[in-house]
């Protein structure tokens, strides 16, 4: 007797091919945007030539410090170029396609960080033998145990705190902390004049690409703490078995240094590391307590950062400081003496607008004209309609 049921599927038929449409507003895919428009860069194209020449003008102790810093970022990028792998092929399993359109970028970038360094080590220090004697007993620790343990246990674990405990590991403590810490040594070292411009050039790359890195890494973060609310205790847990460790690596590296070259402090930059990393803490607790992914915190600070530093060259040499009250939806430029003028900007500005569209707009209203003109003027920056605009108008 014939039967009107809809025969069984084949299981050794092929499940059919994904055919659904990309979520073009969602974090992970603002940040594959972002990463096509400003990540397409080549360590190889970076003209080192002054560079080289301005290695040798440093003092004995300020090239080893130097070189010292550039042993471990490339070889912490190394670390995380090979133990990317694992968080990828867990969110490939979760079918979250946007976000594996992003780790593809991710992935691209940290190998390029991880040439660019090399590059640096070869080409201007001159150091291509082995270089292991600057890696501290918690440098080691974090990036040849703690983080690849973290990261490989995702493939017989992928469980969402398992995916947590990597994420601290990696982007909290490895890009967060560390990296800032790196970079603002990076900063201080090579401020004066206009010394190594092309390793200036790979380094504001290389930040950009991990800004990236961190927004994705908050977000991811915010989404399993929703999903899974006992997520945070295991956040919570690893920071506070990282901490000490990260913390250890920065001291060490300060160790060897009696003065410190270049005028550094140890406390100065464990403040300014922790102080980064506390507000983004801070944002991820926020997500947290509203239930929802965290969206631009990090891209937030770096429009910021962008802005303050072309706010800062436009009005040169009147002081400039950034404010904002409390949770207040505004940040406030206070320029020249006792704030007489300032720039009002929205939050919402600095989330949805990336800062090359911010400083294009204050430009086009004539933003630097108009706050040099003297007086107390104050301009905002708000967003209508998907554009920005200044008021009052001129």
């Amino acid at each position: 007797m014939a039967s009107d049921a809809p025969d069984a599927p084949n299981p050794r038929e092929p499940r059919p091919a994904r055919t659904g449409t990309l979520r073009h507003d969602t974090v992970p895919m603002r940040l594959y945007h972002e990463a096509k428009r400003l990540g397409a860069w080549d360590p190889r194209s970076l003209d080192l030539r002054r560079d080289v020449d301005d290695w040798t003008r440093f003092t004995v102790a300020e090239r080893d410090m130097l070189l010292r810093l550039t042993v471990l970022f490339q070889a912490a990028e190394e670390s995380m170029t090979r133990d990317l792998l694992p968080l990828v092929m867990a969110v490939v399993r979760e079918d979250h396609l946007e976000e594996q359109l992003f780790l593809t970028t991710f992935l691209a970038d940290e190998a390029k960080h991880t040439e660019f360094f090399r590059r640096v080590l070869d080409e201007i220090c001159r150091q291509s033998g082995d270089l292991q004697r600057y890696q501290t007993p918690s440098f080691r620790r974090l990036f040849a145990e703690q983080l690849p343990d973290a990261m490989h246990r995702l493939l017989a674990d992928p469980s969402p705190a398992a995916q947590a405990e990597a994420l601290v590991t990696y982007s909290l403590v490895g890009e967060g902390v560390l990296g800032d810490a790196g970079y603002h040594i990076f900063s201080t070292a090579l401020a004066r004049g206009d010394s190594m411009p092309g390793f200036r050039e790979g380094l504001k790359y290389s930040q950009a690409d991990e800004d990236r890195h961190m927004a994705y890494g908050l977000f991811l973060l915010s989404r399993l703490v929703a999903e899974a609310p006992e997520v945070w205790s295991a956040v919570s847990r690893r920071m506070e078995e990282l901490l000490p460790l990260t913390l250890g690596i920065v001291s060490e590296f300060f160790e060897a240094y009696e003065p410190m070259p270049f005028g550094l402090s140890l406390d100065d930059t464990v403040q300014d590391a922790i102080a980064r990393f506390a507000n983004r803490w801070a944002a991820l607790e926020g997500a947290r307590e509203q239930g929802h992914a965290l969206a631009g915190a990090v891209g937030t600070e770096r429009t910021i950062r962008d802005l303050l530093g072309w706010v800062g060259a436009e009005l040169q040499p009147a002081p400039i400081e950034v404010r904002r009250e409390g949770s207040s939806p505004v940040y406030t430029f206070q320029i020249g003496p006792a704030g007489a003028a300032a720039l009002l900007i929205t939050q919402e500005v600095l989330a949805q607008h990336m800062s090359t569209d911010v400083i294009a707009a204050l430009r086009a209203h004539r933003v630097p004209e108009r706050l040099r003109a003297g007086g107390r003027t104050r301009l905002t920056c708000l967003s209508a309609r998907g554009k920005i605009i200044v008021q009052p108008p001129e």
